[in-house]
C-alpha cells in the first residue's frame, strides 16, 4: 500500500507542531519557575518598590528616608515569611507525629518514608 505525499506531509506537520508545543510548554514552565524564584529575592522586592517611588519625583533627602523604610519593610517581610514557614512546618511535623501514633509498626515504617520533610534551612 502506498502512502500519498500529502498524508506523509500532514503527519510530519502534526509531529512538528506537537514537538514545538511541547518545547514551548517546557520553556514556559522553566521561565515561570525562574521568575517566581527571582521575585522572592529581597533585592528584587526593593527594586520594584523603588521603581514605583521614582514616579513620585522624590527629593534626594526624601529618597534616602523612603529607601531606609523600604529596606526595613523588606526585612520585616522576610522575617515574617521565615516565621510563618517555621510555624507551618511545626504544624505538619506535629500532625505527622499524631498520625504515626495511630499506625502499626509496618505502617510507621512506610509513613517515615513518605511523610513530608522540612526543607533545608538554606532555602
Amino acid at each position: 500500500m502506498m502512502i500519498s505525499r500529502r498524508t506523509k506531509l500532514g503527519c510530519l506537520m502534526t509531529l512538528l507542531v506537537g514537538f514545538c508545543l511541547g518545547i514551548g510548554f517546557i520553556i514556559g514552565v522553566v521561565a515561570h519557575q525562574a521568575w517566581k524564584k527571582k521575585t522572592e529575592e529581597p533585592a528584587f522586592m526593593k527594586w520594584v518598590v523603588m521603581m514605583q517611588m521614582d514616579k513620585l519625583d522624590l527629593a534626594p533627602e526624601q529618597r534616602g528616608r523612603v529607601e531606609k523604610r523600604v529596606d526595613a519593610t523588606v526585612n520585616e517581610l522576610l522575617t515574617f515569611r521565615t516565621d510563618a514557614m517555621n510555624q507551618i512546618w511545626s504544624l505538619i511535623e506535629r500532625a505527622g507525629e499524631e498520625i504515626n501514633a495511630e499506625l502499626t509498626p509496618a505502617q510507621q515504617e512506610k509513613w517515615r518514608k513518605i511523610m513530608p520533610k522540612r526543607p533545608a534551612e538554606g532555602r
